[in-house]
């Protein structure tokens, strides 16, 4: 696992094994993962830093896509999966009973390697969480969802067609509407799972 400062350019090495508490975004501890029995995940525990760009590199199949999905509950939705040990956020280990899944969603998003925008226009698949939230002031909606687009570097491609179904779009720019749609609510995480794998090129 190598952590980073996105905004130093280049990779900065860090002691993660020494992470102060208050440096620290998700304490992973004694992880492991089962389906139907048959292990995914044995043994995993680190610390990820706040702040910072954190990346998994691994070979193809080696669970990669399994660990983030953990991070965030994904699993909770397979036959058969069973976790066991615990993944702190704030202090809170997600796998308690009492947790509010969805709302720990909200808290750890996630964009995975298809784009899966809905069958919505490319403004209200922005600000789709925005609204679940009970927000509906149009200029602040207006804000994140020009803020959004900006980070994701689609503004410029579709700021002129924003009442279009998002899927009219290209399958990269589809993709970069999925990650602005993600971090238009700000979570406090964001999981990436090789999102680039279908960009299609765009101008600057």
């Amino acid at each position: 696992m190598i952590s980073f400062d996105a905004s130093a350019g280049f990779p900065k090495p860090i002691n993660l094994s020494s992470l102060p508490d208050e440096q620290t975004a998700l304490v992973i501890k004694n992880l492991n993962l089962f389906y139907d029995g048959t292990q995914a995940l044995s043994n995993i525990n680190m610390r990820i830093p706040k702040g910072k760009v954190t990346s998994f590199i691994g070979p193809s199949g080696c669970g990669k896509s399994t660990l983030l999905r953990c991070i965030n509950r994904m699993n909770d939705l397979v036959d058969g999966c069973q976790v066991e040990g615990e993944i702190l956020l704030n202090g809170k280990n997600i796998y308690d009973d009492n947790i509010n899944v969805p709302a720990l969603r909200r808290q750890v998003g996630m964009v995975f390697q298809r784009p899966n925008p809905f069958p919505k226009t490319i403004y209200e698949n922005v600000i789709y969480g925005l609204r679940l939230q009970g927000i509906s002031n149009p200029r602040v909606l207006d804000d994140a969802a020009e803020r959004s687009l900006r980070a994701a570097a689609l503004w410029d491609e579709v700021k002129d067609r924003l009442n279009d179904n998002a899927f009219g779009l290209s399958g990269g720019q589809q993709q970069r509407l999925v990650i602005a749609r993600a971090i238009a609510i700000e979570p406090q995480i964001l999981l990436l799972d090789e999102p680039h794998q279908r960009w299609t090129r765009f101008q600057h």
